[in-house]
């Protein structure tokens, strides 16, 4: 059975590169289209995928191409698809995305299938061997879905070694802000963005709304930061991780991406601070495609990313982390850094 089991929505995104989001009632003519399957959770069960991890899910699809199309593209990444379940009268979820110029992207969602996934289906022998559960935070805005999430933290809780982790989404942190407050104490990392981690914290500062979390029993907040990295926050300490310099394409699945990172350092044994790096790698890799990114990561194309970064005098602090990371790389690997 997979080591790790993500939970959340299956989407198709349709993404439009655009020169700059239109004022309403005018028009944007797009440079490029792509049809890709995608969902925060998607990317993130991807990504660890793509970085060697066994990895299933549990979500829901329609009964429809878009259906045919995501389980092959997940089957081909070797994500174990068989608690996937299938709604006979619902369609899968689909996402129109706008990219602009600077990688920003503005999304239109319709959630489908995914809304409905039945609870009653998972049973305690999808956990059997699962070491980690990565939850989606859209996942608790449907009270099918939210079932499903505390079906998985009784069985994550049955277990002495499996840990759960949630990314939290800017319209859960606004319209299932009680729902997540409450199971904090029942989770080993939250990652939200910034925005909603000032949404969970009620419009208090960056600061304050981490010590408000750690209040509500969080044990580990690590907050996205785009450009200026992330921010770890663990054991009473606030720590700034810088990001990686690449050339931004699209932010598409960055995010997602860099959950995948951090879940992964975790789950290896990697310190706090090399886990907030190997996300911050993953995340800005993903960021280098158009389109969801999550497909183009790999164990080389990270290392090779982190060897680039080692001696650059932004890392100078936190340079324990990256050696951490080169020495994991090429102890798993046998990689020969050129």
């Amino acid at each position: 059975m997979p080591d790790i089991i993500v939970i959340g929505d299956i989407n198709v995104d349709v993404s439009f590169t655009i020169p700059a989001y239109p004022m309403p009632g005018n028009e944007a003519i797009a440079t490029g289209v792509q049809m890709t399957t995608g969902g925060s959770a998607v990317n993130a069960a991807i990504a660890l995928a793509g970085m060697d991890m066994d990895v299933g899910f549990i979500g829901r699809v329609g009964q429809d191409t878009l259906a045919d199309k995501v389980l092959a593209d997940l089957k081909a990444k070797s994500i174990d698809c068989t608690y996937i379940q299938t709604d006979p009268t619902v369609s899968t979820g689909l996402i129109f995305i706008s990219v602009t110029a600077d990688g920003e992207r503005t999304m239109f969602s319709a959630r489908g299938a995914n809304a409905f996934t039945d609870a009653g289906a998972i049973t305690p022998a999808c956990f059997d061997q699962c070491r980690w559960v990565h939850l989606s935070g859209y996942s608790f805005l449907s009270h099918h879905q939210y079932e499903t999430v505390m079906v998985a933290l009784d069985q994550a809780e049955n277990s002495p070694f499996t840990r759960v982790s949630l990314d939290v989404g800017i319209e859960p942190a606004l319209r299932a802000r009680a729902q997540i407050i409450e199971v904090l104490p029942r989770l080993d990392i939250i990652f939200p963005n910034q925005m909603e981690l000032t949404l969970l914290g009620q419009g208090k500062s960056i600061e304050q709304s981490l010590d408000f979390l750690f209040e509500h029993g969080a044990k580990a907040v690590v907050t996205k930061c785009g450009s200026e990295g992330c921010i770890l926050a663990v054991d009473h300490r606030r720590i700034q991780i810088p990001a990686f310099d690449v050339e931004v394409k699209d932010t598409t699945g960055a995010g997602d991406s860099f959950n995948a990172g951090v879940v992964l350092g975790r789950l290896i044994g990697l310190s706090w601070e090399a886990a907030a790096v190997l996300g911050n790698a993953l995340g800005a890799l993903a960021a280098t495609r158009q389109g969801s990114g999550a497909d183009s990561i790999n164990r080389y194309a990270v290392a090779k990313l982190v060897e680039k970064s080692m001696f650059h005098p932004k890392w100078a602090w936190v340079q324990s982390g990256l050696e951490e990371l080169m020495i994991y790389f090429e102890a798993d690997e046998g990689m020969i850094m050129t």
